[in-house]
């Protein structure tokens, strides 16, 4: 189910009777409002619109926080992500403005209980992951889902070509639908599109 939220798409999703968040987005009192309770959080990547409301998310439930390890020291601080051109300028800007408060658990995503695969999707940033469920695919920022499917901005990826080998690899992997982190889902056959347009 996708939630209202800011900053990019947050997901909550029930497995077993547990609910988990798929990214938090910026305002945690837009996310409190609409969720009651809640066994953990997933983290696609650690840039501040995915991440910003999760240690407020968090306080609230004693909720674990599951992300890549890879991705971890950046959602601690201990690193910063080098964006680039006008885009790059304007997320260092949001991350000022937003201070991200780390969460306190932070728990490596290969070892959360879900009945889903854990798919990983670097590029975007070393430590994106995907979440392949019932032939769902929550990507984060893979894709977005504007004009059917898109990639996302060279600007905003630690590496470009391991980002397009990330999004070819998706051809590997049986969904139907894709939940991105911006825009609207989209189907298997909007990524067939993209992927021929890529071949062009």
């Amino acid at each position: 189910m996708k939630l209202k939220s800011r900053g990019c798409n947050v997901y909550l999703i029930e497995d077993e009777g547990k609910a988990y968040l798929i990214d938090t987005g910026t305002s945690a009192d837009l996310i409190l409002r609409q969720v009651k309770e809640l066994d953990g959080i997933i983290i696609t990547h650690a840039h501040f619109d995915h991440f910003a409301a999760a240690y407020h998310v968090q306080k609230k439930f004693g909720c674990p926080v599951f992300v890549h390890e890879a991705d971890v020291p950046y959602i601690l601080g201990e690193k910063k992500f080098q964006y680039s051109g006008l885009l790059g300028l304007l997320a260092k800007a949001g991350e000022k403005v937003f201070r991200a408060r780390p969460p306190e658990d932070i728990r490596e995503a290969g070892d959360l209980k879900l009945n889903a695969r854990i798919i990983h999707t670097p590029g975007h940033t070393p430590g994106s992951i995907s979440i392949l469920r019932d032939g769902e695919l929550y990507c984060g920022d893979l894709l977005r889902g504007r004009k059917g499917l898109e990639l996302s901005p060279k600007s905003f990826c630690s590496d470009y070509n391991q980002y397009l080998k990330s999004v070819m690899m998706l051809s590997d992997f049986d969904f139907r639908r894709i939940f991105p982190g911006h825009g609207n889902v989209g189907h298997r056959e909007h990524y067939e599109d993209l992927l021929r347009s890529m071949e062009k």
